[in-house]
């Protein structure tokens, strides 16, 4: 995810929805977004005790076909692609020669020969140039970046609110899956993904544009009596926070790379060549990198992205994200941190308006949904 907002902006499909429900519009992603409804706070404890219902319609959307799709995209990316199975959902980073990350993303495989890929939307053009220019063999690429939308439900309640309007059973569906089922009120099939950007069980419906206001207005309409909560994206954020994942321009970057950002689980060292193989193995071979870490407050002073942390009376690195967690009570943030301070435990100060506050370098996720 990107929090990129320049140019021109473009609404979603759920423009007229968002604002006849009093929502604040901001910039993001090139996008006219919501950052919220009756709240954050409100918002981000429906996610978490019960359901949250998400526009993420910004996220750019691209179908690709063709027998070399799988053995193309791994060339491009530190995770395998080809043995994905059709049904499959995998997360991905596109990495440059440096290592550094063009974006992160999630491959979806709908058959043989056809997949999803869904792209962060301040990076949407970026990637397709990127896509387009690398593009070979027997590959075809179809960009539906407006023509498509995509609302997710996210929460505890998520199956029970959502199976009733879905053929598919979505109860039995594995944790990064998707199938293409029927939806009511909808004509055509829609993929749905058991994915998800906020620690909660939850789905993603990947919908014609057209079809997305009836199926979020119902889902409103019937769930709504019952707990579930439009979010913007500032409750988003927040929760994404809390389970520790990475945002586009703060964890990872075209100069943050995935070993730097935590996120080495990703990379398969094992094929045969990717884009950014070398350096990333160079990098993991001298350890000496600054890396991102958790970082929990001493007290309740918010630490944003670029403000100063110190350890040891030198600086040792900076804030990336950071937020007040209403599940944990706490205000805590990501830092990218040189490695002799990086330790879990570690006591640090963050610079807040020129006055320094204790830290400490905490593990991530700061928050894990509990076990059913």
């Amino acid at each position: 995810m990107t929090d990129d907002d320049s140019g021109a902006l473009r609404t979603t499909a759920l423009h007229d929805a968002h604002l006849a429900l009093g929502a604040r519009m901001v910039p993001f992603g090139g996008f006219e977004m919501p950052v919220q409804y009756a709240g954050v706070l409100k918002e981000h404890e429906a996610v978490r005790k019960r359901a949250g219902l998400f526009d993420l319609s910004h996220m750019a959307q691209y179908a690709l076909t063709g027998n070399d799709v799988g053995a193309w995209a791994e060339t491009l990316t530190v995770n395998k692609v080809a043995n994905m199975k059709p049904g499959q959902a995998r997360y991905n980073i596109f990495t440059n020669e440096r290592g550094g990350a063009h974006d992160d993303v999630i491959f979806y495989r709908l058959g043989d020969e056809r997949w999803l890929l869904v792209v962060n939307a301040g990076n949407a053009s970026k990637m397709w140039e990127h896509l387009n220019a690398e593009r070979a063999g027997d590959v075809v690429l179809e960009n539906l970046h407006g023509p498509r939308a995509l609302i997710a439900i996210q929460g505890p309640r998520s199956v029970e609110w959502l199976s009733p309007y879905l053929e598919a059973d979505i109860g039995a569906m594995k944790y990064y899956s998707c199938v293409e089922t029927r939806v009511k009120g909808v004509a055509d099939p829609v993929l749905v993904a058991r994915t998800g950007y906020t620690g909660e069980d939850g789905f993603e419906l990947f919908l014609p544009s057209d079809d997305a206001p009836g199926v979020w207005d119902l889902l409103l309409a019937e769930n709504g009596p019952r707990g579930l909560e439009a979010c913007g994206l500032g409750a988003r954020d927040v929760l994404r926070l809390e389970a520790g994942m990475p945002l586009y321009g703060h964890e990872l970057t075209e100069e943050i790379t995935p070993l730097q950002a935590g996120i080495g689980w990703a990379i398969k060292f094992d094929k045969p060549a990717f884009r950014g193989k070398d350096a990333l193995l160079a990098q993991r071979e001298a350890g000496d990198y600054a890396r991102i870490v958790g970082v929990v407050m001493d007290g309740r002073v918010p630490a944003r992205a670029g403000y100063p942390v110190y350890a040891r009376a030198q600086q040792a690195g900076e804030i990336r994200s950071g937020s007040f967690a209403p599940s944990l009570g706490k205000s805590i943030a990501t830092a990218l941190i040189e490695p002799a301070d990086a330790a879990e435990g570690t006591a640090i100060e963050v610079e807040v308006r020129a006055a320094r506050h204790p830290a400490t370098v905490a593990p991530m996720p700061f928050y894990k949904r509990p076990q059913a």
